[in-house]
């Protein structure tokens, strides 16, 4: 199995020098802006993060070269994806009957014919390797193994390509930190060499300035680098997506080709594999008979064995148990015994207890008659009282009835007489 030369130091730097062109035209051109149309009235926190400190400078001299290599690549992959939407393979006609090296080298022979733009893309550089493969080796029984290795190394590639980007991912928070370390650092200076006691004023605008280098260095450079992650993130996503369609066109282009054409050598192999196969295949299952009859000689001993455990444990728990038994039942009969005495004195105390509630009973009678003669004298004694009253407003009627008829008033006596004063007088 064939595998490509890495990638040499010139090849390496010539990728990265466009990356670094674009990236310094970025730059320039936006420290022209803010020292043009954005000046600081109109821009003050543009200049305060941007030119602040030549930290900050650097942190976003790195992001825009970051930003060039991600552009770039954006670029490289919507022409892959233009590629593989517009590319077409050779329909499959009598002439693929062919051996399988006179098939490579006839699509060899069409793909001179391709555009610069298809040769160079993921699609045409695989098709191309792989077809030079076949036409080397003179067969396509290592084409599957072939096509693994392809997809693996444009893996491979698509991470090395990011390597700038993801190196100056990690560059770019550090710088934020460094700017932090010497900001802190020149407002502890400042301070120390100012005469606090003098110039007070002075001294609070040293320190001031620097934390704001120290805090403004981290806040740029940790913005930058969230950026630049999410660029990535969407930029990897594309790419997998088309390296995935790249597998899938080159397998429908070229498995359907080759699939069926061996030489003899394959044939002899696979004629190989398919006796070790079946002997492989008939030493599994005699050594699965041998197991399996192990096996049941093994169980059988085991339940045999198990069995006169258990009996014997079995026998032991029942005498243990049947002790336990006569225990339990020994300690019913007692405690069932001190119930039925408890119950006797119970029964004694109840009868005690009916009696005084006849007692009660009897003695509730009387007072109810007694009652009853009380209320009988009450009513007598009532009616007694009305009499009186009636009496005596009855002599009284009859003495005012005299006094008008004979103008003498007549003392009444309750015995039947009355005294006659009016004429005594």
């Amino acid at each position: 199995m064939s595998r490509p030369k890495t990638n040499s130091v010139i090849n390496i730097v010539w990728s990265l020098g466009w990356p670094l062109l674009w990236g310094a035209v970025l730059s320039i051109t936006f420290y022209e802006l803010l020292n043009g149309p954005l000046d600081v009235e109109n821009h003050p926190l543009l200049h305060r993060y941007f030119l602040g400190h030549p930290i900050a400078i650097a942190t976003t001299v790195m992001f825009f070269i970051a930003m060039a290599a991600l552009i770039l690549r954006g670029v490289n992959l919507l022409g892959q994806q233009l590629v593989l939407s517009t590319f077409k393979f050779p329909e499959i006609d009598a002439q693929w009957k062919q051996e399988d090296r006179e098939q490579a080298s006839e699509l060899l022979l069409q793909t001179e014919s391709w555009s610069p733009r298809v040769i160079t893309s993921y699609l045409g550089t695989r098709l191309t390797d792989l077809l030079e493969m076949i036409r080397s080796t003179g067969t396509a029984a290592t084409l599957g193994d072939e096509m693994k290795y392809a997809s693996e190394r444009d893996a491979d590639r698509q991470y090395e390509g990011a390597s700038l980007v993801r190196i100056i991912i990690w560059a770019t928070p550090m710088l934020g930190f460094l700017g932090t370390v010497m900001g802190i650092t020149q407002a502890l200076g400042d301070l120390a060499g100012q005469q606090i006691g003098d110039d007070l004023n002075g001294a609070m605008q040293g320190l001031f300035s620097g934390l704001y280098v120290a805090f403004d260095t981290t806040a740029v450079a940790l913005t930058l680098s969230i950026v630049l992650m999410f660029c990535q993130f969407m930029s990897d996503q594309l790419e997998s997506q088309i390296l995935s369609d790249v597998d899938q066109q080159v397998e429908d282009a070229l498995r359907s080709r080759f699939s069926g054409n061996t030489d003899g050598s394959s044939s002899s192999l696979s004629t190989v594999v398919d006796e070790l196969v079946k002997r492989q295949a008939s030493q599994w299952s005699d050594a699965i008979q041998n197991i399996q009859k192990q096996w049941q000689q093994w169980t059988t001993q085991q339940g045999e064995s198990m069995g006169d455990a258990m009996s014997l444990a079995m026998i032991s728990a029942m005498e243990k148990q049947t002790e336990l038994q006569q225990q339990q039942w020994q300690k019913w009969q007692g405690l069932l015994q001190d119930n039925v005495q408890l119950l006797g004195v119970n029964q004694e105390k109840m009868n005690q207890q009916s009696e005084l509630l006849g007692r009660v009973v009897e003695a509730t009678g009387e007072v109810a008659s007694l009652e009853q003669a009380l209320n009988s004298n009450l009513n007598h004694l009532q009616e007694t009282r009305q009499f009186e009253d009636a009496v005596i407003s009855l002599s009284a009627a009859i003495q005012l009835l005299s006094t008008r008829i004979t103008g003498e008033s007549k003392p009444l006596d309750l015995q039947g007489g009355t005294t006659n004063r009016g004429k005594a007088a």
